[in-house]
């Protein structure tokens, strides 16, 4: 008896280490997100400001690399392809006038959010308890998805500006970056208040994805949860 207990419990208390190791990546990488998208538009127009939020946006995309751990071909292709978005991102930043390094960091960007989102999606559908981890990298993706298509909205603004219009007068041509951010996250809830506009066939085309993909999202996440915790309880009991 003394055996087993020497052995079973070392073992659960390693688990135990592990799961709130997890727990802790996990609320790290929420609120990252959540502060970067609370500082955007507070930021967004100081040179100074641009360099801080450039920070957090790789500290969001870093820890959200983090939680792929349990995923080593997907941990190491988002580890290359979020370094060479900061590299890409910081001469974007020394050298503003350079278009091309603008437009590639915009696409490297993309290109990140989609890979980090896909491997969380991937993460979450994984057998195991319910636990509050699972719940933050859930919440966490959520709001990535609504950076992500932030993201393609910037893209194609820079590509073809007038994409997308605010219906009220604005100085500027092209939208700036809090008014695209938030225009991707009402448009991931579904609550559209109208007051910006995609108006191009791709960005009407965008928009429509992301909508769908807000009302799927909760949908397909309840049910993969719910799946992976049967799982996890049929094999307790075999």
């Amino acid at each position: 008896m003394r055996r087993l207990d020497r052995s079973i419990f070392p073992r659960a208390r390693t688990k135990h280490m592990r799961a709130s190791a997890e727990d802790r990546h996990s609320l790290f990488l929420l609120l990252s997100v959540v502060v970067f998208l609370v500082l955007v538009p507070f930021l967004e127009h100081s040179r100074i400001g641009e360099l801080i939020l450039l920070v957090m946006f790789f500290v969001t995309l870093f820890a959200a690399a983090v939680e792929l751990s349990n995923q080593k071909i997907l941990l190491w292709a988002a580890w290359a392809l979020v370094s060479c978005t900061l590299v890409v991102h910081l001469a974007s930043h020394v050298y503003p006038a350079v278009w091309v390094l603008h437009v590639t960091g915009q696409a490297l960007s993309v290109a990140s959010f989609g890979l980090v989102s896909v491997g969380l999606f991937a993460h979450l559908g994984r057998p195991g308890a319910i636990t509050k981890g699972r719940l933050y990298a859930s919440v966490s993706l959520y709001l990535m998805l609504g950076m992500f298509w932030f993201s393609v909205y910037y893209l194609l603004e820079t590509l073809h500006p007038g994409s997308f219009i605010q219906t009220v007068p604005i100085e500027v041509r092209a939208l700036p970056r809090d008014t695209l951010l938030y225009f991707s996250l009402v448009t991931l809830t579904t609550v559209g208040y109208g007051d910006v506009l995609p108006v191009s066939p791709p960005a009407r085309l965008f928009a429509a994805l992301e909508g769908a993909t807000g009302v799927l999202y909760i949908a397909i996440t309840v049910a993969r949860l719910v799946a992976a915790y049967q799982r996890s309880s049929d094999k307790e009991v075999l």
